[in-house]
């Protein structure tokens, strides 16, 4: 039955199990095979339209569907190698289907562990009593055996699937929210979803899992596990080597799960924590800014004006931790940097802590410019030889009597004696004059010329007596 491209791509999608089931197939890391095989795809598709698909006609229908010939008409896959009959899915399509695959988790909540403790109890009631008197010519036994590996079987596959399946999840979680800053306390959508589902997964498959592949419980009679090792434990001294050999394969795999599933949810959990951890100092923040609110507006009068908060309100109380403040550092670089007391609590002191450690990081902190009018390095620099040429000089400035005029004994000492000589330099001779000699200003101006230049000032005077 040939149909169109549109037809046949909705039937795949009603029937996605069967590519989740091909890709799960090809998954292991032991395999070789470069996309999908002819005959593993048909028999998956036999198989599959056998156990769901009840009318005979749908069968017919959806086998003409999924043929290769008609997928390959329809453009949704491509040969690569047509001697071993390897094909491969249309890059859009699967890509398509592997993100569904990694959204579809199928639960393996408490309901579904017990019905797998009620159909491995009705095999251990069997097999033990005999005491590993099995003979393979009754027709029970043979029966028997036959459901406990087809049980055994399908425990493993439904594991096996959800493991990949929460493994492609958590991958799909974690990109989410390794993008969202928890410190920002108003999340997205998509953010606030992704918890949920992350919740929902742990409580729903996670956790059920878990308990079940729980190899402490084995020990309890009510343990699904507990009575796989003892059925696997009754064909160790028989002649079945190969079912012995495959029961304790698939028990050894069930319990290399738990180690599997439980790297997801530590890796899954911490974005909760994390998001817990967030919305309690909210909640606190919330709480104190209440409190606050509520005092000063009961303080307002009808002006809208009141008194302040005294100190020693209870308000208060949590922030007298910080009254033990010994030290405070600053630097270019960093701002105040805060040394808190060694006996005081750290319970309300890490939000602080936390709030200020941005502004300790040297690339966020604010640069010093210079200003635009300032003097090179080589002018800083002759300016600084020119002082220390002032000072020198100085040292020989001994007046032997009262000087009635300071700026103009100076005046007369450097152009004598400092080359380059400019009236400015007399301020900067000035504290070089010798303390001991007492000094008086006096309200006479005197005026000095010198160079076509002009010096006004006060008129300052030396008189010979020691300061007290």
């Amino acid at each position: 039955m040939d149909t169109n491209a549109q037809n046949t791509l909705v039937t795949v999608f009603q029937h996605v199990d069967i590519f989740c089931t091909m890709l799960d197939h090809y998954s292991d890391q032991t395999k070789t095979v470069v996309g999908f095989e002819t005959a593993a795809y048909e028999s998956v598709v036999s198989q599959y339209v056998i156990k769901r698909i009840e009318r005979k006609t749908d069968q017919k229908r959806i086998k003409a569907a999924l043929s290769i010939a008609n997928m390959q008409e329809c453009g949704l896959l491509s040969f690569i190698n047509h001697k071993r009959g390897q094909f491969g899915l249309n890059r859009g399509l699967l890509q398509t289907i592997q993100n569904l695959d990694s959204r579809r988790i199928r639960e393996l909540g408490k309901p579904d562990l017990d019905i797998i403790y009620v159909q491995m109890k009705k095999l251990y009631d069997y097999f033990i009593p005999l005491g590993g008197a099995y003979e393979r010519g009754n027709d029970t036994f043979n029966e028997n055996l036959a459901s406990l590996m087809d049980t055994l079987q399908e425990v493993l596959s439904k594991i096996d699937h959800n493991a990949k399946a929460l493994d492609g999840s958590s991958k799909r979680l974690s990109e989410i929210l390794d993008s969202h800053n928890f410190n920002k306390m108003v999340m997205t959508d998509q953010v606030s979803s992704a918890l949920d589902e992350i919740i929902r997964i742990s409580q729903r498959t996670i956790k059920p899992t878990l308990i079940f592949l729980n190899e402490k419980g084995m020990v309890q009679d009510k343990s699904a596990m507990y009575l796989i090792r003892r059925i696997r434990e009754s064909f160790e001294r028989t002649s079945f080597y190969n079912e012995y050999g495959n029961i304790y394969t698939i028990e050894m795999k069930l319990l290399s799960y738990a180690e599997v599933i439980g790297e997801i949810r530590r890796k899954l959990s911490r974005y909760v924590e994390m998001d817990r951890l967030q919305r309690q100092i909210y909640n606190s923040i919330e709480s104190r800014f209440n409190r606050l609110y509520t005092e000063v507006v009961t303080r307002l009068d009808t002006k809208l004006k009141g008194k302040s908060i005294p100190f020693e309100h209870t308000i208060f109380s949590e922030a007298k931790k910080f009254k033990g403040l010994v030290n405070w550092n600053s630097s270019k670089i960093t701002g105040a940097l805060i040394e808190l007391p060694e006996s005081s609590r750290t319970k309300h002191l890490e939000e602080y802590i936390r709030a200020k450690m941005q502004h300790a990081s040297a690339l966020n902190a604010k640069k010093r410019k210079p200003g635009e009018n300032g003097k090179t390095a080589r002018e800083r620099h002759e300016n600084y030889q020119r002082v220390n040429r002032i000072k020198k000089i100085m040292e020989r400035f001994e007046p032997m009597k009262d000087v009635n005029d300071l700026y103009f004994a100076i005046h007369e000492h450097l152009k004598e004696g400092l080359k380059g000589y400019d009236l400015r330099d007399i301020y900067d001779a000035v504290p070089f004059v010798d303390e001991t000699i007492k000094r008086t200003q006096t309200f006479k101006r005197g005026t000095i010329e010198y160079k076509s230049k002009r010096l006004s000032y006060l008129v300052k005077s030396l008189e010979f007596e020691k300061n007290e």
